[in-house]
């Protein structure tokens, strides 16, 4: 299973932090903040890792692709670069770590549902690796006559994302139990990504804009000052990134991919 060590990993840091806050919490035999779940609307921050992902969809053929199909002649132009090599395949590989950061929106609805918004940014990256190795297709001059560099010559093409982040959804917190409190989200977020992926674009043009589904669980520490929550989110990718088209330079090694969606893992720490 490709997301098996960081799913470990992730499962080591939550129990951790669920042995450590019991600990910190019931120092005191009082019930910390007893009035804090009452509040209308409370605001807050948080900190965070993440690691992004893609799902991807291959064309049998490159050829198949819509932009070949709707463009009689262009699989002839695009022939020179493949050298007749119509199928192969790209992965994102190794998932590399990233930094969250943002605010939280918590409005009360009742007292088990919370209405909430965590709107922040996410910075990391993705590597796409290539079976077929086309750094020497992949360069071309910028204004000043210089080449951008293409691929590196073990075929990885790195893709920096930073995104900001506007969630929003629902938090449905279960029993209080002295100063611990577990609870399970479920929402959707919109993602605009900003980076400039020149060298990538190249390569695959991707849509900066994304629809995720989300679904999180974690728990609340209720210490006397302030409430720490440590949580798990997942948010998984709706529409299809992929923007193919016949923007020059063409990215013919593009071509093979039908479907790109993108998936975060992130694990958060609030402090509200």
């Amino acid at each position: 299973m490709r997301y098996g060590k960081f799913i470990v990993v992730i499962f080591m840091l939550l129990l951790l932090v669920g042995a450590v806050n019991p600990l910190s919490a019931q120092l005191t035999k009082d019930e910390n903040l007893s009035r804090f779940d009452d509040r209308p609307l409370h605001f807050g921050f948080y900190l965070g890792i993440n690691t992004m992902d893609y799902r991807l969809a291959h064309y049998t053929d490159v050829l198949q692709n819509p932009v070949f199909v709707q463009n009689p002649g262009l699989d002839q132009l695009a022939e020179p670069y493949y050298q007749g090599v119509h199928s192969y395949r790209v992965e994102t590989y190794p998932l590399k770590p990233g930094f969250t950061v943002g605010g939280v929106v918590n409005l009360r609805i009742n007292k088990v549902v919370d209405l909430r918004s965590n709107p922040g940014m996410s910075l990391g990256s993705r590597q796409m690796k290539f079976t077929e190795n086309i750094d020497q297709y992949i360069q071309r001059p910028d204004i000043g006559g210089r080449l951008y560099p293409g691929l590196t010559y073990d075929r990885y093409l790195t893709m920096p994302s930073a995104y900001i982040d506007i969630p929003i959804g629902f938090r449905y917190k279960g029993f209080r139990d002295g100063n611990l409190r577990p609870y399970i989200y479920g929402g959707f977020a919109f993602r605009r990504d900003l980076e400039n992926k020149r060298i990538s674009e190249s390569v695959v043009h991707l849509k900066r804009n994304g629809y995720y589904a989300e679904i999180a669980f974690g728990l609340d520490t209720y210490f006397p000052f302030f409430r720490f929550t440590s949580e798990f989110k997942f948010s998984y990718g709706l529409n299809n990134l992929i923007k193919n088209d016949t923007t020059e330079p063409a990215p013919y090694y593009g071509y093979i991919l039908k479907n790109l969606n993108s998936n975060l893992f992130t694990l958060l720490f609030y402090f509200e």
